[in-house]
């Protein structure tokens, strides 16, 4: 660089005069004052002097930088990513505290396993309650040793830590709704204490909901911002026939725009109507009834009250849940237990498809990356996707598949209409997969 070159705020960002440059110009100037002939050796008293300020001159531009950058969303760190989240309403927000509980299975046949899903609601025996969610599923068999599983808490803060050795079960109104227990009884304990509610979230997690807050208050970006923020809501979308055109419409590619309307307009004085669909967290209850916590119907609708405008009135609803299940054939290296290749491979597919978005397709090609990453995995053959088909009575809007289960072609993507979601249980009964030896 030369005296000319740019330092400070520029068109680029904020430029640092390096430490080099800040020594340059010292002793530019030491020369300018005392003269051509001064003595600036390394070991003379003016170079220490001079080399001393500018190591402090050079920590001042730091901080100019600093404080520079601490005003911008994708840059600021700590207590000024804090501010900013400030500015637009957003706090910083504590953590879930996590951990491990032991779940034994006693009461039920020797030879009928029984898995617990993802999201089955974990709660303490004795009051105050506390909820704990598992975070990825659990098979427990009569007579094995205890199984540990990971858990979250169901409310953020350090009001969902919970010290060791508590006596558990599971909720009673979620086991009623979505298992079925019979005879079989499932003891649960935590070992180790389950903390870590008093911590806030990371800069890259906090910085990223504030990057996504819409700037607007009547939007259907703002309508789902506020939604998606819901605990327990794993995604939304906003159907609002007069709020757009819809391209997946079926009329869309053939309807003549030119000569006909493509959608009536709202009259004066009347009510207008849309739907939210909303997507669940395994183990969050959609009603009441469901399970003893918050229901995400009564809070998305709490939230569309205070966010609609007047004469505005939106419809909740839950989407259609498209199970999902695959058939192939795993090609392995000889010595490997198969019955572990096929554990991991479910449960690395359990984690990517309920993953996926409202009307997200569940790609060939990602599944077979998810196969063939599976250790001991040489090759993955004739591999098929499979779908069972939403149940009639759930179904909302257009776009459903009904009739039995369906097997795709090799290489054939598992296509969703947009109000669908996939869903995939390592227990379902589409899922068939080989396991040979080359």
């Amino acid at each position: 660089m030369n005296d000319h070159d740019p330092y400070g705020v520029t068109a680029d960002g904020f430029v640092v005069k390096g430490i080099d440059r800040i020594v340059a110009d010292q002793q530019s100037r030491a020369r300018a004052m005392f003269g051509d002939d001064v003595d600036l050796t390394s070991g003379s008293p003016l170079r220490k002097i001079l080399d001393a300020a500018a190591l402090h001159v050079h920590e001042l531009w730091q901080g100019l930088e600093s404080q520079f950058y601490a005003n911008f969303g994708t840059t600021a760190q700590g207590a000024a990513l804090d501010l900013l989240g400030t500015d637009v309403g957003v706090p910083r927000r504590l953590l879930q505290a996590t951990g491990e509980v032991e779940l034994t299975l006693t009461g039920a046949s020797p030879d009928q396993p029984l898995v617990l899903p993802a999201g089955t609601v974990v709660e303490t025996e004795e009051p105050p309650r506390q909820s704990l969610r598992l975070l990825a599923p659990v098979v427990l068999r009569v007579g094995a040793q205890p199984v540990r599983a990971s858990v979250r808490a169901v409310v953020r803060g350090p009001d969902g830590d919970l010290p060791a050795a508590r006596k558990l079960r599971i909720e009673p109104a979620w086991a009623r709704t979505h298992l079925n227990l019979g005879p079989a009884r499932v003891d649960l304990t935590n070992p180790e204490a389950i903390t870590g509610g008093e911590l806030l979230e990371t800069d890259d997690v906090y910085r990223a909901r504030l990057l996504g807050v819409p700037r607007t208050l009547w939007t259907q970006d703002a309508l789902v911002a506020r939604i998606l923020d819901l605990p327990g809501v794993r995604d939304a979308a906003v159907f609002d026939p007069l709020g757009g055109v819809d391209p997946s419409d079926s009329r869309f590619s053939s309807y003549r725009f030119g000569q006909r309307v493509f959608s009536g307009s709202r009259q004066t004085g009347s009510p207008y109507h849309f739907d939210v669909v909303v997507a669940v967290e395994p183990g969050w209850p959609w009603l009441r009834e469901e399970g003893d916590i918050p229901a995400v119907h009564d809070a998305v609708m709490d939230t569309l009250r205070q966010w609609r405008p007047v004469s505005v009135f939106p419809a909740s609803s839950r989407p259609n849940q498209v199970d999902v299940g695959i058939r192939a054939t795993l090609v392995t290296d000889a010595g490997h237990d198969a019955d572990a290749i096929r554990g991991q491979l479910l449960a690395a597919l359990h984690e990517g498809v309920d993953r996926l978005r409202l009307g997200r397709a569940v790609l060939h090609s990602d599944i077979v990356l998810t196969a063939r990453s599976t250790p001991g995995v040489v090759d993955v053959q004739n591999l098929r996707l499979r779908r069972k088909a939403p149940v009639f009575g759930g179904v909302i809007h257009r776009g459903a598949v009904f009739g039995s289960a369906q097997e795709l072609s090799v290489g054939e993507n598992l296509r969703l209409a947009a109000d669908e979601v996939a869903r995939f249980a390592i227990d379902s009964p589409l899922i068939d997969i080989q396991v040979a030896n080359p």
